[in-house]
C-alpha cells in the first residue's frame, strides 16, 4: 500500500470493518501473543491496532496495558513507514524512541520488533510485536515466526468479520424462516415427517387440521390407519405413488386423493412429499412433505391462481437467483433477482421463450453455461461452485449453483430448473479454517510421534508425517482406513476396551499395543488419547516403543544373568563396608560356606577366616579403600560344618556407586585346587631327596664303567687276552649294577606318585 499513512480513509474504514477495537479479551488472540513471546524468546507480546488517535492492545502478554495514546507508539512507524516488518535492537540509542516514556521510565523497553498486520486489501491496520527489556536481536527463525504469526492474526479478524457476516445472515434467515411460516400458515400449507423407522407421524397444525386429527391421537395413526381414511376409488393410486417413493432412488411423491373426516364427509387434499434420508442398504428412513387441503381449488380456479401467486411471491421475494429452461435453452420463468442480474448485464431482462445466452458475456462463459445445463439433461441433479472475480472492484465473490430436471404431470422431462446463491461468506470462512489446518499440519509433521485424529467408527481423520517413519505408510494411505486395520491380531480386543473407555470418558495415558508396519514388522507403541464429545472425534498421540522394549528385554535378560551368576553361580558374591561387616551375601554361600546368606548379614568377614590367615588377608584388604580392585590369593574359612576349606578373593571397589555403597567380593572355593598344590609340592620333595641319593649311587658304577670302556680303547697292545676279559667282566658287572640302581630309582618314584594320587 504504498503513501499509506495513519489517518488514510479506507485504513481506517478496513479496520473499522472487523468491529474489534475496545472488544474484550480473548482466548485465541492470547495464545497467539504467548507463543510468539515464546518463539522470540521475550517477556512480553502486543497484538496492536491502530486507529487515527490511539493505539489498542487486543492481546497485550506480559504487559499491564490495553493500549496507548499514538504519540508514544512504535507501531505506528510500521503503518506511516509503510514496511512489513520493524526491529528495533536498542531503543535508547534510537531517535526515534529513546525520549519515549516508556523507554525512559518504566517498564524501561529496550528492545522491540514488530510485523505487520496486513489486510487483503493491502491496507496495514496494526502490528504482532515482541518486547524486551534489554537490547538484544532476533535471528531469521524468530523472525520467520513473528511475521507467519503476524498473518494468522489477520486470517482470525477476516474469520471474526465473516462469522459477524454469518450471524447477520442468520438473523435475517430466521426473520425470512419467520415470514415463511407466516406465509404457509395464511396459504393453509400443513408440513408433515414421516419417520419410516418406527412408522410415526410429526405434523404441524395445519396438517393435524387438514388431516382432521388431534394431537392426542396422532400416536396412533400409523400407515395403515391413514389407508382406511383414504377414499377407496383413491387408494390404489396413492399406494402406486407411495410404493415408488419409497423404492430407492426416487424422485418426488405427489399424489390427490380424498381423506375421510370426522363428520363423515371426505376432504380433497393434495400430499407432496419425499425421501431425505436412506439408510446404507438403501432403505427409506425419514420422509418429508406438505398436505394441503384442496377440496375448494377443485371447484375454484380463482384459488388455484392466489396459490400460484403467493409461491411466486416468496420465490420474487430473495435475493437468490431462480430460473428454469427448456430443452433447448430457452426462458420458462425466472425470479425478480434473475432478471435484474440479467439487466445489469445486457441493459435489459430476457422474455420467456428467449435464448438464456447473451452476446455481453464472453463466449467462454457462454460454452461454460452451456455444459452445465448439458450435464444436467443427461446426469440430473448436480450442484457446481463458481468463483467470480471483478476487476473493476478489490475482491472475489463465490456463488453455489444447482441444477435439476424438470418434468411434467406426466413425468415426462420439459427443462431444468435452476437455483443459485452467494457463498461468500462460507467460502471465507472454509478458506482460513484450511489455512489455520495447513500450519497446524506444518506443527503437527515436526513432531516424531505419531498424533491423529480418530473418529467414532474408528476411521483415521488426519495423521501426521511420522507415520510414514513408524508404519512405513503414508499419510494419505492411513487416512480413511480403520485404525484395527493396523492392530497386531493378539492385542485386537485389548485395543478395543482402550478405545471404550476414552469413549466414557477417561483419558488413556501410555497404553501399550502393537501395530503391524507396511513390512510386516510389529511395532510396539504407547498411546495417549482422549474423546471429545464436541467433535465426536479421538485425538491420539503414538510413540514408537520398540526402544523401550529392547531395553526392557536387555534389562530382563541382565536380571536372568544376574540370577545365573549370584544365585545359582559356583562362587559367592557378597558386599562388605570398610570394616568387612557383610551387608549382603548371595545365596551361594549356603553351598560354600554351609552357612546361610541371613546368617552372614551383619557379621564380620574377619571372624570367619582362620587366625593364622588374618593378618595376611587384611593386609591385602586394606588396599581396596585406594584401588579399584585386589585379588587375595588362597587363605582359610571357616565352614559352617566346623572345619575350614580354603578360600580366592577378589575385591572390586564400590564405595561411590549409590546403588551398592560396599566393597563386592567374589570367592571361590580352592580347597581341592590348594591340597593338589600341597600334594604336588611333598611331591616335589620327594622326587628331589630321591634325586639327590640316587645320584650318588649312581656316579661310582658308571664312572667306574667309563673307566673300564676307556682302558679297553688306550689299550694298544697293552693288555693280553686274559687281562680284556677281565676288564669286560668289570664292564658287565658295572653295567648290571647300574640296571639294579635304575629300578630302584623307578620303583621309589612310583611310590611317591602313588602316595599323591591317594591323597
Amino acid at each position: 500500500m504504498n503513501g499509506s499513512n495513519i489517518l488514510d480513509t479506507n485504513r481506517l474504514e478496513t479496520l473499522m470493518s472487523y468491529d474489534i477495537m475496545d472488544t474484550y479479551p480473548e482466548v485465541i488472540y492470547d495464545e497467539i501473543t504467548s507463543l510468539a513471546a515464546s518463539i522470540c524468546d521475550t517477556p512480553s507480546s502486543l497484538i496492536s491496532l491502530i486507529d487515527d488517535k490511539r493505539q489498542f492492545f487486543k492481546s497485550h502478554f506480559g504487559l499491564d496495558s490495553s493500549g496507548s495514546p499514538i504519540k508514544e507508539s512504535f507501531c505506528k512507524h510500521i503503518i506511516s513507514d509503510d514496511i512489513d516488518l520493524m526491529v528495533v535492537k536498542n531503543t535508547h540509542e534510537d531517535k526515534r524512541f529513546q525520549n519515549y516514556a516508556l523507554v525512559k521510565n518504566d517498564p524501561n523497553i529496550g528492545f522491540y520488533a514488530g510485523a505487520s498486520l496486513t489486510t487483503e486489501n493491502g491496507h496495514r491496520i496494526g502490528t504482532l510485536c515482541v518486547l524486551d527489556y534489554q537490547p538484544r536481536n532476533l535471528d531469521k527463525t524468530q523472525i520467520d515466526g513473528l511475521q507467519t504469526l503476524a498473518k494468522q492474526v489477520v486470517q482470525l479478524l477476516e474469520l471474526r468479520k465473516s462469522k459477524k457476516i454469518e450471524e447477520d445472515q442468520k438473523i435475517d434467515l430466521e426473520r425470512k424462516g419467520k415470514l415463511l411460516n407466516n406465509i404457509i400458515n395464511a396459504t393453509g400449507i400443513g408440513i408433515w415427517e414421516r419417520n419410516l423407522i418406527d412408522d410415526s407421524l410429526t405434523l404441524n397444525e395445519q396438517a393435524l387440521n387438514i388431516y382432521g386429527l388431534n394431537k392426542t391421537n396422532l400416536s396412533e395413526f400409523k400407515t395403515d390407519t391413514w389407508f382406511n381414511l383414504i377414499h377407496k376409488d383413491d387408494l390404489e393410486e396413492v399406494k402406486k405413488k407411495m410404493l415408488a417413493c419409497l423404492s430407492y432412488p426416487s424422485d418426488e411423491c405427489n399424489v390427490q386423493y380424498r381423506i375421510l373426516q370426522k363428520r363423515g364427509d371426505y376432504k380433497w387434499v393434495q400430499d407432496k412429499g419425499k425421501v431425505l434420508q436412506w439408510s446404507d442398504d438403501k432403505k427409506p428412513q425419514l420422509m418429508y412433505g406438505t398436505v394441503q387441503d384442496i377440496t375448494e381449488k377443485k371447484n375454484y380456479t380463482t384459488e388455484l391462481q392466489r396459490v400460484k401467486n403467493n409461491q411466486e411471491a416468496m420465490i420474487n421475494s430473495t435475493k437468490d437467483l431462480m430460473w428454469s429452461i427448456d430443452l433447448e435453452y430457452r426462458l420458462i420463468t425466472a425470479n425478480t433477482a434473475y432478471h435484474q442480474l440479467v439487466k445489469k448485464i445486457q441493459g435489459k431482462p430476457f422474455n420467456e421463450g428467449d435464448l438464456v445466452f447473451s452476446e455481453h458475456v464472453p463466449t467462454q462463459l457462454t460454452k461454460k453455461w452451456k455444459s452445465y445445463y448439458n450435464k444436467a439433461l443427461t446426469s440430473g441433479a448436480f450442484s457446481v461452485k463458481q468463483k467470480i472475480q471483478d476487476p473493476k472492484k478489490f475482491w472475489t465473490t463465490y456463488g453455489l449453483t444447482s441444477f435439476d430436471l424438470l418434468y411434467n404431470k406426466e413425468g415426462e422431462k420439459i427443462g431444468i430448473t435452476c437455483f443459485s446463491k452467494d457463498i461468500t461468506s462460507e467460502v471465507l470462512s472454509q478458506q482460513v479454517l484450511i489455512n489455520s489446518k495447513e500450519e497446524l499440519q506444518k506443527i503437527m509433521d515436526t513432531s516424531l510421534d505419531i498424533i491423529c485424529t480418530i473418529d467414532e467408527e474408528g476411521y483415521f481423520l488426519s495423521v501426521n508425517k511420522a507415520c510414514k517413519q513408524i508404519w512405513g505408510y503414508e499419510p494419505k494411505d492411513i487416512i480413511g482406513t480403520r485404525y484395527l486395520e493396523l492392530v497386531y491380531d493378539e492385542d485386537i480386543k485389548l485395543t478395543e476396551n482402550s478405545a471404550e473407555s476414552v469413549l466414557s470418558g477417561k483419558k488413556v495415558v501410555n497404553f501399550e499395543n502393537r501395530y503391524l508396519h507396511k513390512n510386516g514388522a510389529i511395532v510396539p507403541l504407547l498411546w495417549s488419547s482422549n474423546w471429545d464429545k464436541k467433535d465426536r472425534v479421538y485425538y491420539c498421540i503414538a510413540k514408537d516403543n520398540t526402544e523401550k522394549k529392547k531395553s526392557e528385554l536387555q534389562l530382563e535378560n541382565s536380571e536372568r544373568r544376574y540370577k545365573t551368576l549370584v544365585q545359582e553361580g559356583s562362587d559367592m558374591i557378597s558386599i562388605v563396608d570398610e570394616k568387612g561387616i557383610f551387608s549382603y551375601a548371595s545365596p551361594t554361600s549356603t553351598k560354600i560356606l554351609n552357612i546361610a546368606p541371613e546368617e552372614l548379614v551383619g557379621t564380620n568377614a574377619f571372624d570367619h577366616i582362620h587366625p593364622d590367615d588374618r593378618d595376611t588377608v587384611y593386609t591385602e584388604f586394606i588396599k581396596i579403600l585406594n584401588t579399584s580392585q585386589v585379588s587375595i590369593k588362597p587363605y582359610r574359612s571357616k565352614h559352617g560344618q566346623g572345619h575350614w576349606i580354603w578360600l580366592e578373593s577378589t575385591l572390586t571397589n564400590k564405595l561411590d556407586e549409590p546403588s551398592i555403597n560396599g566393597i563386592v567380593s567374589n570367592c571361590k572355593d580352592v580347597t581341592t585346587k590348594v591340597q593338589h598344590l600341597n600334594a604336588i609340592e611333598e611331591q616335589n620333595t620327594q622326587l628331589k631327596k630321591i634325586a639327590w641319593t640316587q645320584s650318588h649311587i649312581v656316579r661310582a658304577p658308571v664312572a667306574r664303567l667309563m673307566g673300564l670302556i676307556n682302558l679297553l680303547t688306550d689299550d694298544r697292545g697293552k693288555l693280553n687276552a686274559e687281562e680284556k676279559e677281565q676288564v669286560l667282566n668289570y664292564i658287565f658287572t658295572s653295567a648290571d649294577e647300574i640296571d639294579h640302581i635304575i629300578r630302584d630309582i623307578v620303583e621309589n618314584t612310583i611310590n611317591v606318585i602313588d602316595i599323591e594320587e591317594n591323597l
